[in-house]
């Protein structure tokens, strides 16, 4: 796993990221010790990870929120707003409020603020859901769930910036659980090792799967089956931590990748790029992208896009661990 900065830097990053693991090191034991530790009044449940870029924190958040609905709770969703100068016009706040409808999203670098001001002006709100929040440790959580991509070898990774760790492995054994996520099911070699991290085999082992799409032209959004894009022609433009999963499923789904948009996890539609966008899409069926992209896909559109964007339906899919982890939600929740 090569880290964040050009191949050509890796040879200096080494002593930096020794730097970075002492800091952090400092940190956690102060944190450890319970200095500027804050609790709520309500349940704090905490999905995170232990590097940067994309793990599958969204579909396990709102996996975890329809739950607890479904429980008669009232959660409100906390999140940093990466990649906006307005945290509450983030792309992360803008799927979530899409994909959760009446769900309070909370978008603040400073969650401890954020939900305090929340929790006295909606008593109500029984409960809180934190994305992105294994380093976040000024929130005191009831329930730490750190998420563990099967895809990438976790021998390989390395601390940041020489890898996308940021922070050690030997992190994990603070989580109360680690779920596997984008498995094909349960892999002994590494559920060895995360035991030998964490102290316990991994909570439950997962997979992202695209339940049919979504084209939207012209102000009509449509569903599809997945079976839509067999033989179809794309342009993909994936602004998220982890593209390689989806454009393997798309091909996985018969449908040709004609020209491929390398954009960074977040990243805006800029105005060279709707027009090179537009100029590409009469040539292709359609320009590919995730709902994270298309909540920010409003220039395109206005710039007189006609091309469908094309979005897949995500979600999540136990192989195993769904009832252990629903019992830890339950015993979170309980206090």
């Amino acid at each position: 796993m090569t880290g964040p900065l050009p191949a050509i830097l890796q040879p200096l990053t080494r002593p930096v990221s020794w730097g970075w693991r002492a800091a952090v090191g400092i940190r956690n034991r102060r944190f450890d010790r319970g200095r500027g530790v804050h609790r709520m009044d309500c349940p704090v449940l905490s999905v995170g990870n232990l590097t940067t870029g994309g793990t599958g924190k969204t579909p396990l958040v709102r996996w975890i929120v329809e739950r607890l609905r479904d429980q008669g709770h009232r959660p409100a969703v906390l999140l940093r707003g990466y990649g906006s100068r307005d945290p509450q016009t983030s792309d992360e706040a803008l799927l979530y409020r899409e994909l959760l409808k009446d769900v309070p999203v909370l978008a603040d670098p400073d969650r401890v603020r954020s939900l305090q001001s929340h929790l006295l002006e909606h008593p109500a709100t029984n409960c809180a859901v934190l994305d992105d929040g294994f380093q976040h440790r000024r929130l005191h959580r009831d329930l730490d769930l750190v998420l563990v991509d099967s895809t990438v070898p976790i021998e390989s990774m390395r601390m940041l910036p020489a890898g996308h760790l940021r922070e050690p492995l030997e992190s994990l054994r603070r989580a109360h659980g680690v779920i596997i996520t984008r498995s094909h099911g349960i892999d002994g070699a590494l559920a060895s090792r995360i035991e030998a991290l964490h102290g316990r085999p991994p909570l439950a082992w997962t997979e992202h799967r695209w339940s049919g799409i979504e084209w939207e032209a012209g102000g009509v959004r449509q569903a599809e089956d997945t079976a839509w894009l067999e033989g179809k022609r794309f342009v993909c433009r994936l602004g998220v931590g982890n593209p390689e999963s989806v454009r393997a499923q798309l091909v996985e789904a018969g449908a040709e990748i004609v020209e491929d948009i390398r954009v960074r996890d977040h990243a805006p539609f800029g105005s060279a790029e709707v027009q090179r966008l537009i100029r590409m899409g009469d040539a292709v069926d359609g320009i590919f992208m995730t709902a994270k992209d298309r909540v920010k896909a409003r220039p395109l559109l206005d710039a007189g896009c006609t091309v469908p964007l094309v979005v897949p339906r995500l979600r999540l899919r136990f192989h195993s661990g769904q009832a252990a982890l629903m019992a830890l939600l339950e015993g979170a929740m309980s206090g």
